[in-house]
C-alpha cells in the first residue's frame, strides 16, 4: 500500500471515528435524558391513575352511602325484616337507584349473601354470593376492584359495599364503576403517554382497550401483560403499537390488584412515545453521514496535498532504491524541500551522496578487481605453462647432448624425445584451449528451448558412461509434468549442464545415485542436479564458483566458473547446497521471462 493510500486511510479513519464516537455519546446522552423524561412520564402517569382511582372510590363510597340511607333502601329493610317477607316486590328497586346515582352496578342483598335486587342483571335474583360473608363490617372498608358477573360476562368493576341495619338483621348495598375505556378517557396524562388496559376475561374481543375503546392486543406485547400477571409486579418493555406512527413506545405495566392484594385482575400500560428520541436520533446520524462524508472529502483533499510534500519524493526515492538494488548506481532523486531542509530532503541528500560514493567504491573496486584477476590470470597460467616446460626443456637439453656425443642410440633418443615434445605441446594447446574458453564465453543466442529435453539429451549421452563404470552409478530422472520452455541457448546449457553432470559423476568414485529433476512455478524453473557422493564442507561449497579454485588434484578450477558464468548470462541464478558424507545439489532458478532481458543489458 503506498504512503498516500495510508495517510488517506489515517485521515479518513480519524474522521469517521471521531464522528461516529462523538455521534455514540451524543445518542448516549440523548437516550439517557430521554430515559429520564420516559420515567418522569411513567411516573406522573401512574400517580394520575392512583390519583383517579382514589377519586372515583372516595365518590363511589359517596354514593353507596347514599344508597344505603335513602328511604326506599330503608322501607325495603324494613318490610324484608319480618320473618315472613316477600323480596319480589323489590326486584328492579336496584335499577331505580343505579340510575339515580348514574352508576353501572348496584346489587341488593340480604345478610347471608341472597340477592334481591341487581341492576346490571335482575336475572340473578335469589343468587347468592359468597364473598359478602368474609366480613361483617363492610362500612368501614373503602372501595376495591373485583370481577362483576354480567350477562356479557365478567368486566372490571371498582366496588364499594355499604351495609342497612334494621332490627337485628343487616341488609348490603354493592354498588360500582366499571373500569374500562371511559375510566381511561377520564385520564389528565403528560404529553406523549397514553394509558391502555388488559383485562384477561376470556373475551379476546374486549379485553385490551384504549381511551377509543377495545383495540387488538399487540404480539410483542402479550408476553409482557402474561409477565406481568404472574410476577405481580410492574416491568417496563419496548412495545411496538401498529397504528402508532413512529412504531416503537417504551411501556411500563401496573398490575391492578384484588381486594386482598393477592391476585391481578387486570394491567394497565403507561406507554411513552419515543418519537422524540427517534427524530433526534435520525438527526444525529444524518447530520454524522453528512459530517463523515464531508470529512472524507476533506481527508481526500488533505492526504493528496500531503502526498504531494511527503509521499511524491519517498515513492521517488523508493523507486530510486530499487533501481540501485538492481545495479544501476547512477541514479539520483530530484525532490525533497530544499528551502526546509526537513528529514524529506536530508534523507535524499545522503541517498544520493550514498549513489556518488558507491560509483566511487565501485569503480576502485572493477579496477582492484581487473588488477587481482590479470595478476591471478598470470600467476595461473605461469603455473599451467610452467609444468610442460619443465620436461621440455629436459628433453631438448637431452637430444642436444646426444647429438654432440655422437651418440649410436641417437635415433632411438630422437623418437622418443620428438614423442615427449609433441605430447607436451599437446598438453600446452589444450591449458591454452581452455583459457581462451573462459576469456571469450559467447554472448547466448536466445530461443524458446525446453529444458526437460535438453536434461532428457544429458542424461542419454551419459547413461553408457554411468553403466560401464567399475562402480556403477544409478541414474534417477523426476521432471515436471508441465512445459519448462525458457528463453535460452540450448547449446550453452547442455555444456553447463554436462559439466555439473561430469563433476556429479568424479564426485561418486565408489558408485551412486545421480539424480536430474525440474520444478515448473509460475514464474520460475527450478533445475536440481545432485550426487550421493562424498560432499562438501561449508568453506568448499563457498568457494565452489571462484576461478581457478578446484578441489581436484588436476582440475584448472575453470569448470563452474564458466558453468556460473553461462547461468548469469541467462538472468538465473545457481547454487550448491552440501555436507560431508551426504552429497552435493546444485540448483538452478531459471526467470521464465527476464532472459532475454538480461541478456540485452549484458550485450549492451
Amino acid at each position: 500500500m503506498t504512503l498516500r493510500a495510508r495517510l488517506l486511510l489515517i485521515f479518513g479513519g480519524i474522521v469517521v471515528i471521531t464522528i461516529a464516537l462523538v455521534s455514540y455519546a451524543v445518542s448516549a446522552g440523548a437516550r439517557k435524558s430521554f430515559q429520564q423524561i420516559y420515567e418522569q412520564r411513567t411516573t406522573a402517569a401512574t400517580k394520575q391513575v392512583a390519583r383517579e382511582l382514589e377519586m372515583q372510590g372516595q365518590a363511589l363510597a359517596t354514593q353507596t352511602a347514599a344508597i344505603a340511607g335513602s328511604e326506599p333502601v330503608r322501607s325495603m329493610a324494613l318490610a324484608l325484616s319480618g320473618s315472613t317477607s316477600d323480596p319480589a316486590p323489590y326486584v328492579n328497586l336496584a335499577a331505580s337507584l343505579a340510575s339515580q346515582q348514574q352508576l353501572e352496578y348496584v346489587d341488593l342483598l340480604t345478610q347471608d349473601g341472597m340477592i334481591i335486587s341487581s341492576a346490571h342483571w335482575p336475572a340473578r335474583f335469589g343468587v347468592r354470593e359468597a364473598w359478602i360473608n368474609e366480613l361483617s363490617d363492610w362500612n368501614n372498608q373503602t372501595p376495591f376492584l373485583k370481577y362483576e358477573e354480567t350477562p356479557r360476562g365478567k368486566e372490571l368493576a371498582l366496588v364499594c359495599v355499604r351495609q342497612v341495619s334494621m332490627g337485628d338483621r343487616n341488609f348490603d348495598v354493592v354498588a360500582g364503576r366499571r373500569i374500562d375505556s371511559n375510566f381511561l378517557s377520564s385520564l389528565v396524562l403528560p404529553e406523549g403517554t397514553q394509558v391502555l388496559l388488559w383485562v384477561p376475561t376470556g373475551d379476546a374481543a374486549s379485553e385490551f382497550q384504549d381511551v377509543h375503546g377495545p383495540r387488538r392486543l399487540p404480539a410483542d406485547l402479550k408476553p409482557v401483560l402474561e409477565q406481568t400477571l404472574s410476577r405481580k409486579s410492574e416491568i417496563t418493555h419496548p412495545i411496538h403499537l401498529d397504528d402508532t406512527p413512529d412504531g416503537t413506545l417504551m411501556a411500563q405495566t401496573m398490575p391492578l390488584l384484588d381486594r386482598s392484594a393477592a391476585q391481578p385482575l387486570g394491567i394497565l400500560v403507561v406507554a411513552s412515545s419515543r418519537r422524540e428520541l427517534g427524530a433526534l436520533q435520525a438527526q444525529i446520524r444524518n447530520v454524522g453521514i453528512l459530517v463523515a462524508v464531508a470529512g472524507i472529502l476533506l481527508s481526500i483533499f488533505a492526504s493528496g496535498w500531503w502526498a504531494s510534500r511527503i509521499s511524491r519524493p519517498i515513492e521517488e526515492l523508493s523507486s530510486a532504491a530499487q533501481d540501485v538494488a538492481a545495479g544501476h548506481w547512477e541514479r539520483k532523486v530530484v525532490g525533497g524541500f530544499p528551502a526546509q531542509q526537513d528529514e524529506v530532503s536530508r534523507l535524499i541528500a545522503s541517498f544520493n551522496q550514498m549513489t556518488d560514493e558507491l560509483l566511487r567504491q565501485r569503480d576502485r573496486a572493477l579496477q582492484a578487481e581487473r588488477v587481482a584477476a590479470w595478476r591471478e590470470l598470470a600467476r595461473r597460467l605461469a603455473h599451467e605453462l610452467k609444468n610442460p616446460l619443465f620436461p621440455l626443456q629436459i628433453t631438448i637439453e637431452n637430444l642436444m647432448k646426444a647429438r654432440q656425443q655422437n651418440s649410436p642410440e641417437f635415433d632411438e633418443i630422437f623418437v622418443e624425445s620428438t614423442t615427449t615434445l609433441l605430447a607436451e605441446l599437446s598438453n600446452l594447446n589444450k591449458i591454452i584451449a581452455r583459457f581462451s574458453d573462459f576469456s571469450k564465453m559467447p554472448a547466448p543466442q536466445l530461443q524458446q528451448v525446453d529444458v526437460n529435453r535438453i536434461l532428457a539429451e544429458v542424461a542419454k549421452l551419459f547413461t553408457p558412461q554411468l553403466a560401464s563404470t567399475t562402480n556403477p552409478i544409478r541414474l534417477e530422472t523426476k521432471f515436471a509434468t508441465t512445459e519448462t520452455p525458457i528463453s535460452g541457448d540450448p547449446d550453452l546449457l547442455r555444456r553447463a549442464f554436462e559439466n555439473l553432470v561430469l563433476n556429479a559423476i568424479d564426485a561418486m568414485p565408489n558408485g551412486g545415485t545421480l539424480r536430474l529433476a525440474t520444478l515448473a512455478g509460475r514464474e520460475t524453473l527450478v533445475v536440481e542436479i545432485s550426487d550421493t557422493g562424498a560432499g562438501l564442507t561449508q568453506e568448499e561449497a563457498s568457494r565452489l564458483f571462484t576461478p581457478y579454485y578446484t578441489t581436484k588434484q588436476h582440475g584448472t578450477g575453470l569448470g563452474l566458473a564458466i558453468v556460473q558464468s553461462v547461468i548469469s548470462d541467462h538472468g538465473a541464478r545457481i547454487s550448491v547446497s552440501s555436507n560431508r558424507g551426504q552429497g552435493t545439489t546444485f540448483r538452478i532458478e531459471f526467470q521464465r521471462h527476464a532472459a532475454q532481458q538480461t541478456v540485452d543489458a549484458f550485450a549492451g
